[in-house]
């Protein structure tokens, strides 16, 4: 199937590492011009090394999407041969995995700052390059979390709830402009952020537990085993994709059947 994703020019965020880099890596196998965007810029350096290993286009966009200026600053220069067709928002920040009770507001803002604000800028800052050309494609990753709860994760959750709220309200808005505006939700992913917490739970509960609960954790799935970047990255390449023109403001579900809300 022709994708037509041939020379659209993509902001993919958070893409130094895991999921976004997974994602960077799709959209540039399918011909895409990838701006990989993130804070950490040794990560940067190797998703953009390892897309141009593979044959792709990508360059490195190091910036600090809590910042609206910054970002409209980066999104203007990248602008500059023609409004951006993709953007896709899946940079975010799980602080740490404890009760609520036991966190503090300054972690709360930490991953509301990137997650849902994260989105808001970016989004923003590309709106109106899409709108003048009549045509665009928003993607936001959330997560499993934001639909049925997690517990230990609770701001994060919260956050990622905002996104998918966001994700059909802006759908509605621009539309008639062209654009359309998904989201994808994985749930428990092989992502550096998971093996991070992982390695905090190992820490408190040791390696024979940890194990135990990993193997409960699959048989949540149906499909019993854990996501794997590259399965969130062929959703989204999809939702990128003109073959689904006709599909915005949805949820994709990319999570082994871990949760079937409607």
């Amino acid at each position: 199937m022709e994708l037509g994703l041939a020379g659209k020019r993509a902001l993919v965020t958070g893409a130094g590492s895991g999921i976004g880099r997974s994602i960077a890596l799709a959209l540039a196998a399918e011909g895409a011009m990838v701006a990989v965007n993130d804070v950490n810029e040794a990560g940067i350096a190797e998703t953009v090394a390892a897309i141009r290993a593979a044959g792709g286009r990508a360059d490195g966009c190091a910036f600090d999407i809590t910042d609206l200026d910054r970002v409209q600053s980066r999104v203007d220069q990248l602008s500059t041969g023609g409004a951006l067709d993709i953007l896709v928002n899946n940079a975010a920040l799980l602080v740490g995995h404890a009760p609520f009770m036991e966190t503090s507001p300054d972690s709360w803002r930490r991953e509301i700052d990137v997650i849902l604000f994260g989105t808001l800028n970016c989004t923003r800052a590309v709106l109106t390059g899409m709108i003048a050309a009549g045509s665009g494609r928003v993607v936001n990753v959330i997560s499993d979390a934001a639909r049925v709860g997690q517990e230990r994760e609770v701001a994060y959750s919260a956050a990622k709830g905002g996104v998918a709220t966001f994700t059909k309200s802006i759908a509605r808005e621009v539309g008639p402009a062209g654009i359309t505006v998904n989201a994808v939700s994985p749930a428990a992913t092989n992502s550096p952020m998971r093996q991070h917490a992982l390695k905090e739970i190992e820490a408190k509960i040791g390696v024979e537990r940890l194990a135990e609960r990993e193997q409960k954790v699959r048989r949540a799935y149906p499909m019993r085993r854990i996501g794997e970047p590259e399965d969130v990255a062929a959703a989204v390449v999809f939702l990128c994709s003109s073959a689904a023109r006709h599909v915005t403001g949805q949820i994709l579900s990319v999570n082994g059947g871990y949760s079937m809300v409607g």
